[in-house]
């Protein structure tokens, strides 16, 4: 008998692609960028926010899958006929 899992679709997960394309397709643009607040350059402060922008992504995601009742679907053997 081969078990059959419910997929279930969580959209929101696409927000994890938005770190990517701060790092990838933005960082280019701010590469010329002479602003140095604090006297950092404005590239390495950019990849200092990108870390934190990355880390608040995550946490979002996280929280919406909390929300949304992933963990119990995780715990849900896959033989289980729900």
């Amino acid at each position: 008998m081969a078990a059959t899992a419910k997929a279930t679709r969580h959209p929101y997960r696409w927000l994890l692609v938005l770190p990517f394309i701060w790092q990838l397709a933005l960082a280019p643009a701010v590469n010329n960028v002479r602003y140095a607040p604090f006297n950092i350059p404005f590239p390495m402060l950019w990849q200092l926010l990108g870390v934190v922008f990355a880390s608040v992504v995550i946490g979002v995601v996280f929280w919406l899958d909390q929300r949304s009742g992933v963990a119990a679907e995780e715990d849900v053997p896959l033989d289980d006929p729900r």
